[in-house]
């Protein structure tokens, strides 16, 4: 009778099947008794088995063939390197690092050994270590490889290298790793470099290869987006915020940047529709409650214009172009019509001695526009030139320049000659086209932000017209030509 088969007479054939053989240890005896070979007689390595099995995911099966194959193969480095692989792949990190460490030892010339090293403690968060590891490993290589240069970009860019390495080689490590194949990661953290240093253009290159890998991802279009309106490709930039809109209608950033952009072009229903389909409208920012009330103050729904500003206030208690547009409609809307220029006058003087006024030129303006329409010619001419010495600084867009420009000229001529009345302008975020002129003479356009590296996007156009009825309009502030700089919470 024969006994029963034990684990140790297991044995893995050339098709990948295990079988029993004979209790026998003699390799003759079960080659006798089964009528097929040995594997200890034969299989002697059966590297390209485990490979196969690893491939196909079968771990179970190919860990015990590796363990197996490890008592009787004197090659150990390909066994225990695809044991690690198969740890790292289950969540046992440590056991792994202690593989790769094995097969490091039993070939100290592989790069492979290294890197598979390195990618575990990157897992791991042990990012100094596998910085070091990662730049042993390219000291090793035979050719390129787009994981070593990658990950030693990535790490250069989070400031994990040594004291004199930094972005520049980041971005070098990077570059060599998209010569060696496209990889939406290597384009991702390059985008990201190139929005730091300014360089939008660079940025719009790198997310368009993205983009020809992963054709579907709204992030990326919602990204490209805001890029292509900062570099004021109004028109392209639409098409990718409605692609991204296309394929998840409940991207938020995209609807946000879109209502702005229809904002902006005085379409207000367009821009409220976007904005009601926001699905998470009522923890949303503050960003668009401010948008919102803007809309209903352009529709002369005041009371959900300002509800909506306070609104934005509770969200945001520190942004400070929520409280000035609030505080300005407050003010046009109740101090003017009800004959007060007083108390209008000192709000908006006040504003002026506010400490971000020194950031924001476009309140200057607003105060020397005032003061011009009601009959301080003199305080007029001081605030435009503060205005003026600030623009030399800080950049604005032509528009609030051609707008200055007008006001002088009025100064100029006003002894001659009295000019049309400049309208007063709230000092908002956003699109900088006009939009019309209404009774208050507060300008009604898109206020909006984004996060995307902590900058504040401007959604508006340039006014690209003539110098019609359009330059009488108010005036919006753009934060992002301002100088403002990583506080979402402003508009």
């Amino acid at each position: 009778m024969t006994s029963p088969t034990s684990n140790s007479d297991l044995y893995v054939y050339c098709n990948g099947r295990t079988s029993s053989s004979s209790s026998s240890k003699d390799p003759q005896t079960a080659m006798a008794s089964s009528g097929r070979p040995s594997a200890v007689a034969t299989n002697r390595n059966m590297n390209w088995l485990i490979h196969g099995l690893y491939t196909r995911k079968d771990y179970a099966l190919c860990r015990k063939l590796i363990d197996r194959q490890l008592t009787i193969n004197y090659d150990k480095e390909y066994l225990y390197y695809t044991k690690g692989l198969i740890l790292r792949d289950e969540d046992n990190p440590t056991e792994a690092i202690n593989c790769f460490q094995l097969a490091i030892i039993a070939n100290k010339k592989s790069s492979e050994n290294y890197k598979e090293l390195a990618k575990t403690l990157f897992s791991m968060g042990r990012f100094k270590q596998s910085l070091e590891v990662f730049l042993k490993a390219e000291t090793l290589l035979e050719r390129p490889d787009h994981d070593v240069y990658h990950h030693i970009g990535e790490l250069f860019y989070r400031n994990f290298g040594q004291p004199k390495a930094g972005v520049a080689e980041a971005k070098e490590y990077l570059k060599q790793a998209i010569m060696c194949g496209k990889h939406v990661a290597s384009y991702k953290i390059l985008a990201e470099i190139y929005i730091e240093e300014g360089d939008n253009v660079k940025a719009i290159e790198m997310i368009e290869n993205c983009l020809q890998i992963s054709q579907d991802d709204v992030t990326l279009m919602t990204q490209i987006g805001i890029l292509y309106l900062k570099i004021n490709e109004y028109q392209r930039a639409f098409e990718k915020l409605l692609d991204a809109i296309a394929i998840d209608d409940k991207c938020t950033t995209a609807l946000l940047a879109l209502g702005s952009i229809l904002q902006s072009k005085n379409d207000i229903d367009g821009a409220l529709n976007k904005y009601k389909r926001i699905s998470n409208l009522p923890d949303e920012g503050s960003e668009v409650w401010s948008n919102i009330g803007l809309c209903f103050f352009k529709k002369q729904k005041y009371i959900a214009a300002i509800s909506c500003l306070k609104k934005a206030i509770w969200v945001a208690p520190l942004n400070f172009n929520a409280l000035y547009n609030l505080g300005l409609i407050l003010v046009t809307a109740c101090l003017r019509h009800l004959n007060d220029p007083g108390n209008a006058y000192l709000s908006l003087e006040k504003s002026t001695m506010l400490p971000d006024a020194i950031k924001n030129p476009l309140i200057y303006l607003n105060f020397a526009l005032y003061c011009y329409e009601i009959g301080k010619p003199d305080q007029s001419v001081s605030y435009l030139s503060n205005f003026l010495e600030m623009t030399q600084h800080v950049s604005v867009h032509r528009e609030y320049l051609k707008m200055a420009d007008r006001l002088n000229m009025a100064l100029l001529s006003s002894v001659t000659e009295p000019e049309p009345t400049p309208q007063l302008a709230a000092v908002t975020t956003g699109g900088s086209s006009p939009v019309g002129n209404d009774d208050t003479g507060i300008r009604n356009e898109s206020t909006t932000a984004a996060k995307e590296g902590g900058d504040v996007i401007h959604y508006g156009n340039e006014d690209e017209g003539g110098d019609g009825d359009d330059d009488d309009e108010a005036v919006g502030a753009d934060e992002t030509s301002l100088g403002f700089e990583g506080s979402t919470s402003r508009q």
